[in-house]
């Protein structure tokens, strides 16, 4: 089910697409913009724009949808793409569901003493 959110700062309207229909095509866009180089709040900015990148399927700002043209993303406020980021953050694992997993195993230090 499509959601329909209002931006605090603009006052414009989005309308997000369900992450549970989402392609592989999809998921090829969103992980492309993930760079395993970067460190994780890094990783979940770009993985959090490649959720908004897909989902969004109209909106009232005088901008093409990010699917159309990605550098549209920058046209919004901050407090604007915050408030997107927020409504998207519990999609990482339904779009996503081995990210977290795998950030947090290479994260952590493996311990290889025989104590």
């Amino acid at each position: 089910m499509d959601k329909v959110i209002t931006l605090p700062k603009s006052g414009a309207t989005v309308v997000l697409g369900n992450p549970n229909e989402i392609k592989q095509k999809d998921r090829e866009i969103i992980t492309s913009l993930i760079n395993p180089d970067d460190n994780e709040l890094t990783q979940t900015y770009a993985l959090l724009k490649g959720i908004l990148r897909v989902l969004i399927k109209s909106w009232t700002l005088d901008a093409i949808i990010p699917s159309a043209m990605p550098d549209s993303l920058g046209e919004l406020y901050p407090e604007d793409f915050d408030a997107l980021g927020r409504e998207v953050k519990d999609y990482i694992p339904i779009v996503i569901p081995d990210f977290l997993t795998k950030s947090q195993d290479t994260d952590s230090p493996k311990d290889n003493s025989n104590a």
